[in-house]
């Protein structure tokens, strides 16, 4: 289940776009497979990822890039109940037009880096990355600047070359999991029990019980459930179709079923998630809407991505000044305070408290 305290949503889908982005604090998660090039950095915490190559910790400014169609799942670790936050960017190439998206299966690579671990990769898609937050953070619309950031991330994952030696050990049972994950994968919308998985990869019943347990946490019939509300998203939020018909496409039993199973992975019933998604609001345990804007407390979290995209000015301990487009921005790091200042036409410095100093 997603934790919505920091819940935020640029969804590009909405307008047939291939760029969205969010910010989530993920308790659970299941492996899913798109066809879009996905960059996940964490914010704060640390989270792993599992691929069909390799199975890695994230911490706190690493960021992991996921390849399309790269069967992968990216969750908080277990038995950690510290508060752990991810930005995540995709860039979905099925939106894209042939000519624009290329043989994205030959052009990208699955692959980890930070400050230690391909570090000049790291550091030019932090850059950009900073520079797509800074224009969410100002309210800036303008498309083709947007492009132009989407396409560049596009460009520097897609001009790297990884050798094999870069990708962490994956564990014992590994290979045998990602076999039955992809089987689950591939056949999630018909007819599926335990015992077709066992049967399919000719495993015994209590080992196949066992191999997913043990790497999901969750049982079979609850990780199938989830798989399948996970799957159906994408027409949940394009609105075109009934939730019976969206529960009937992925696979579940009745509408009732996919409803239940949705909002214990969600925390929120579909019909509302779609409502609130359409009408491009905040998740709000009361009544209290707001739009799907950055808060303070995301800000301050983004503030290192951003810092990387812009001049910095002057920097030391617990004071930096840094020039973005148009404006100067000073940050004390003990108040935990972000202010703005700007010059009137008549030469004074007024100084814009962004976040209050508590």
């Amino acid at each position: 289940m997603q934790n919505m305290n920091y819940y935020y949503d640029f969804s590009g889908q909405k307008f047939g776009y291939p760029l969205s982005l969010s910010i989530n604090e993920f308790s659970r998660s299941v492996f899913s497979r798109q066809s879009s090039l996905e960059i996940s950095y964490v914010l704060r915490g640390e989270y792993e990822a599992v691929t069909a190559d390799f199975s890695c910790l994230l911490r706190e400014r690493e960021m992991v890039v996921i390849a399309p169609d790269e069967i992968h799942m990216i969750c908080k670790r277990q038995g950690k109940e510290k508060e752990s936050i991810i930005l995540t960017i995709h860039i979905d190439f099925s939106r894209m037009t042939d000519a624009m998206a290329g043989d994205k299966k030959k052009g990208f690579q699955t692959v980890v880096c930070s400050e230690e671990k391909n570090k000049e990769f790291y550091r030019q898609l932090k850059q950009k990355m900073g520079e797509l937050l800074s224009m969410l953070i100002e309210g800036k619309n303008d498309l083709y600047q947007m492009n132009v950031i989407m396409m560049e991330l596009v460009f520097i994952a897609s001009c790297q070359n990884f050798s094999v030696e870069d990708l962490p050990l994956h564990s014992d049972y590994h290979e045998n999991y990602i076999k039955a994950i992809r089987y689950i994968d591939d056949h999630f919308n018909e007819e599926l029990s335990l015992s077709d998985v066992a049967d399919q990869l000719s495993f015994s019943l209590s080992y196949t019980s066992k191999l997913l347990k043990r790497y999901t946490g969750i049982p079979f019939v609850k990780y199938l459930a989830y798989v399948r509300v996970r799957a159906s998203l994408e027409a949940l939020l394009e609105g075109r179709n009934s939730i019976e018909q969206i529960a009937a496409d992925c696979g579940m039993p009745n509408s009732k079923a996919y409803t239940a199973a949705f909002k214990e992975l969600y925390g929120i019933l579909p019909s509302t998630y779609r409502k609130r998604f359409q009408q491009n609001l905040k998740y709000s345990k009361g009544k209290n809407d707001q739009k799907m804007e950055l808060d303070e407390k995301q800000k301050e979290l983004l503030y290192p991505l951003i810092k990387e995209s812009q001049e910095l000015l002057y920097e030391e301990e617990n004071f930096s000044i840094w020039k973005g487009e148009g404006e100067i921005l000073c940050r004390v790091s003990q108040g935990n305070g972000l202010v703005k200042l700007e010059t009137e036409p008549d030469g004074t410095l007024v100084i814009h408290i962004l976040k209050d100093k508590k």
